[in-house]
């Protein structure tokens, strides 16, 4: 490479070829959650949780449709009411240079408008409610803009580029050069004037090729005189670390990494792993669990997280297959060809394996604690831990020091229950299956309430309990018929 640049400085170079190819772009569709949840962490970091809870305000609010949806699609009685809408959104300084916009309706365009398509829930769009963008919050505004962005683009014409090669020839080196000349900026000029260089991955463009931008009329046969020639030394590196918003769209694609082509259609169809709804409750869990760990907006996996997935292994819990075959067996069960009675002993029998071979795996499991980390354990409140499971060794941190006193008895075998990371558990597990977990749908269940519900079989009162979009306050009490712990709220009291 030193020896070709050294050869070509300052020698005569002529064009040998130029290729040409035009390429045009559609105008994004409409957001569904996933999406927007996927945008909103690569431009603003916000995680798929963070997302979710400021649509559901501004869904409450009036000002956007549901948030939960999976549809990217509108209905035709929806898009009749977006040029009101529009015109509303005139009046705010920020818009009015994108509006009125070119087309007058897409009211035909089957890319934005097909009843066909809508599912459950059309896509996620601004209403006739149009707030007041000063008194929204910093975050709605964001999502707002994109929101309403979204639907200003679909108005505009595609975005046209001129892609070119031109091969150069020096001496006996050819040189390729690549760049793009834009030749109609559409509906980029709404979306890309603020993001252009962190949208790419969302929209679909190839940003990298938009880059460099050759000078317009070159022509075969140009000559000119190599100027500048520079040898750069550049290294591999390994692909980049997940950020949320990507793991959103990773399960919603989990289909792709699936060998069976039937049940690789059958996860297509449902959109991979979880639903619009639940995927950033999923990844939530994780982060609150300690099995994932979220620095600068790039995921990790953290010890514990190692340790689970090694000591799963090739178990069916971590199969996208088996999930492709629960769904393919409960959609026939929906069409009524075949029986949800079987399928559910078919479930039990594959419950009481999955807990037997556990039993018996874990008589080979070992956890323990290293003298220099129980000081340190005493010292922080904190713990470490090694597991081996299948002849592996594996380190966790603990949220709670080694040795915990009991805090009372078993309701189930009458054992000690001790206080462990995540839960109050009793001393038999996994023989005896009492436990009680530290956070019950979003709340945080005390030490003092677990000692209460122990001894006198109910707990306090615990306020703000969650349950999709409801609020409750409720006991927690022990059903000794069914060896299980419910909910007691006042009215069921009185």
């Amino acid at each position: 490479a030193e020896q070709i640049a050294k050869d070509c400085q300052a020698k005569s170079a002529i064009i040998e070829e130029i290729k040409t190819e035009r390429k045009e772009f559609q105008p994004p569709m409409f957001f569904n959650l996933s999406l927007l949840q996927a945008t909103a962490n690569q431009l603003y970091h916000f995680s798929p949780e963070q997302t979710l809870n400021v649509l559901q305000q501004l869904y409450l609010n009036g000002f956007i449709s549901y948030p939960r949806s999976d549809s990217q699609v509108v209905t035709p009685e929806e898009a009749k009411l977006f040029p009101g809408i529009l015109q509303q959104l005139g009046r705010f300084d920020c818009y009015k240079e994108l509006l009125p916009p070119p087309r007058a309706s897409i009211l035909q365009n089957k890319r934005y408008v097909n009843a066909a398509k809508v599912s459950d829930h059309y896509a996620i769009v601004p209403t006739e409610q149009v707030p007041d963008l000063a008194r929204l919050s910093g975050e709605e505004r964001k999502l707002y803009d994109l929101i309403v962005k979204r639907l200003i683009a679909a108005y505009y014409d595609e975005a046209i580029f001129a892609y070119t090669q031109v091969i150069t020839v020096v001496g006996e080196h050819k040189f390729l050069s690549k760049g793009t000349q834009l030749l109609q900026e559409g509906w980029r000029k709404v979306i890309f004037a603020a993001h252009a260089e962190k949208l790419n991955s969302v929209t679909g463009d190839d940003e990298e090729d938009m880059k460099e931008m050759l000078p317009a009329g070159l022509q075969t046969g140009q000559m000119g005189i190599m100027q500048k020639i520079e040898v750069r030394e550049s290294k591999t590196h390994p692909p980049k670390r997940f950020t949320e918003g990507q793991l959103i769209t990773l399960m919603k694609t989990a289909g792709k990494s699936l060998d069976n082509e039937e049940l690789e259609k059958v996860l297509e169809r449902t959109q991979g792993l979880g639903t619009e709804a639940t995927r950033a409750g999923i990844i939530a869990v994780l982060k609150e669990r300690g099995y994932i760990q979220v620095r600068k907006n790039l995921v990790f996996a953290a010890p514990k997280g190692i340790m689970l997935v090694e000591a799963l292994g090739d178990s069916i819990l971590s199969s996208a297959e088996m999930t492709a075959k629960w769904e393919q067996r409960l959609n026939e069960i929906g069409k009524g060809t075949a029986s949800p009675q079987q399928f559910m002993e078919q479930v039990k029998l594959l419950t009481s394996k999955l807990v037997a071979d556990a039993i018996e795996q874990q008589k080979q499991w070992s956890f323990s604690v290293s003298p220099a980390l129980q000081e340190t354990a005493a010292a922080k409140s904190r713990g470490s831990r090694t597991a081996k499971s299948r002849g592996s060794k594996f380190s966790a941190s603990r949220d709670s020091p080694a040795a915990n006193s009991p805090i009372g008895s078993c309701k189930i075998c009458g054992a000690d229950v001790i206080e462990r990371d995540k839960f109050y558990a009793c001393t038999n597990s996994p023989t005896c299956r009492f436990s009680v977990s530290k956070r019950i749908l979003g709340k945080s269940v005390s030490k003092t309430n677990a000692v209460k519900l122990l001894k006198a079989g109910e707990s306090a009162v615990i306020k703000g309990f969650k349950k999709g979009d409801k609020q409750f306050d409720a006991a927690l009490k022990w059903d000794e018929a069914a060896k299980t712990i419910k909910f007691v709220s006042s009215q069921d009291k009185q």
